[in-house]
């Protein structure tokens, strides 16, 4: 239960962790950026028969944090609510949707709201501003319990992440309300889009499965009204700290052949090359209660030139954290423009929740009898989502690179053809344009480019053919 939520006020020597509103032009393009805090109790669970939580602990105190990014102008509001689950494998907030689709969501006049889903991120939260965020707590209740074993990601015994389940869903209903502790209560007639990335993926899966539609949080109508899932599979996110994931097949990704998710509202999946091959979703589907739609980017990897380099990696706001960069030993960093698609993806989602317009089918990306992904005669992954980037490449894309220790890493990696190749391929610069024109303009039809992007999309790809060599 929700007790109280604050404003927390920003001054010369406080802004909240990783603000955007400078580096997004806030003040030019009339929005506003919130910072709040949140005071409550929630159950802690473990996973149970079909994924049904069983309480172990009740009302334990919390203090949360969230960001609320919104248009000044209550009249430009969409009336569409994106609401992402802040990553936390970094130990530090990541808002990687934000960082994909933030032009997309300011252009449309979406509020968007990133709120802190781990305990594991506290200790850089306090890092970065002690005096600011001391007071947020995810205590541990339960501290006696056996720590687990072959965790994925690191272990902090002094929090319990398990209490993340109860102020999600809190929050949402407080959001259905003109409550006083609504900070978008000026707003009406919304919908709420629940989405993230990687390992905040796993999180809406295990929503979806534990808790979105038991009896005491739907009876009054859906928490959620649609999905977006990105960068991750069908693994349900464990229940509490103590619950390990249970990893099978060869991958964090793998989803043991499930597809499907259950959902009753739609379900958008979307995936890069860094995952597909170990996802390997069933397919889609319209039917009822099980509402559902894989989207595999061909080219793109889990991490990129732009979410890596260009915003976590030149922001110092996240020096305190354990910054990844790219170490890749066998070419350069993948920088294939994947949001784009996700842009469209988001553009489908709304439609198909607001107007009851299904979201266009996207074809997988064409594996072989091995489970890896087929190539062309350029290297590239055959299938999938097509762009003008992978339709007329200027380089080979992979999902993957290998770091010096011989591991590898999803900072994907690119060898770029060189400007022989290039003129060979293409014969001119016109050339290029004219194809991709073609390109885009197929891909816009399809649905998976907007309409009022594909200047861009096409200037980009013809920028990249002469910066490649192409004349």
């Amino acid at each position: 239960m929700i007790e109280k939520i604050k404003l927390i006020p920003v001054t010369e020597k406080s802004v909240p962790f990783a603000q955007a509103s400078e580096k997004c032009n806030f003040a030019e393009i009339g929005y506003v950026e919130e910072e709040y805090f949140m005071w409550g109790t929630a159950n802690i669970y473990e996973d149970g028969e079909d994924h049904a939580p069983i309480t172990i602990y009740k009302d334990a105190p919390y203090v949360n944090r969230f960001i609320v990014r919104r248009p000044k102008d209550v009249a430009k509001f969409s009336g569409n609510v994106v609401i992402e689950i802040l990553n936390a494998t970094a130990l530090f907030d990541i808002d990687r949707i934000w960082v994909s689709s933030w032009k997309y969501f300011t252009r449309n006049g979406d509020i968007y709201i990133g709120i802190t889903s781990k305990s594991d991120v506290l200790d850089s939260l306090y890092a970065a501003d002690r005096e600011r965020y001391s007071i947020l707590s995810w205590k541990n209740p339960l501290p006696n319990r056996p720590e687990p074993k072959n965790t994925v990601f690191k272990f902090f015994p002094q929090y319990e992440a398990g209490l993340f389940w109860d102020m999600l869903t809190d929050f949402a209903k407080a959001l259905r309300t003109k409550s006083e502790i609504n900070p978008i209560s000026q707003y009406d007639n919304y919908k709420l889009y629940l989405t993230g990335w990687s390992q905040s993926a796993t999180y809406i899966v295990r929503y979806v499965k534990s808790f979105a539609y038991l009896e005491k949080n739907c009876s009054e109508g859906p928490i959620f009204d649609g999905y977006l899932a990105a960068g991750g599979g069908a693994r349900p996110a464990p229940l509490n700290s103590y619950e390990p994931i249970i990893l099978s097949g060869k991958s964090y990704f793998d989803s043991e052949g499930a597809g499907i998710m259950g959902a009753r509202e739609p379900y958008i999946a979307v995936n890069t090359e860094s995952e597909n091959e170990a996802v390997r979703w069933k397919g889609d589907s319209d039917i009822p209660g099980n509402l559902f739609r894989a989207y595999e980017i061909p080219g793109a990897s889990h991490d990129s030139v732009n979410n890596i380099l260009k915003w976590y990696n030149a922001d110092e706001n996240y020096m305190v954290g354990n910054r990844k960069v790219y170490k890749g030993i066998d070419g350069l960093p993948n920088d294939y423009p994947y949001e784009y698609v996700f842009n469209a993806a988001f553009r489908n989602l709304y439609c198909w929740v607001r107007e009851g317009v299904p979201a266009p089918h996207a074809e997988p990306i064409k594996r072989g009898p091995d489970g890896k992904n087929i190539r062309d005669v350029f290297g590239n992954a055959v299938g999938g989502i097509r762009t003008p980037f992978i339709d007329l490449p200027t380089a080979t894309y992979y999902g993957f690179s290998t770091k010096p220790d011989g591991s590898q890493s999803v900072f994907g990696h690119m060898n770029p053809f060189s400007k022989e190749k290039m003129q060979a391929i293409y014969t001119s610069l016109k050339n290029y344009r004219n194809l991709a024109e073609k390109s885009t303009d197929c891909a816009v039809a399809l649905g998976f480019i907007l309409p009022e992007e594909r200047d861009e999309v096409v200037e980009l790809a013809v920028e990249r053919a002469e910066a490649a060599g192409l004349r």
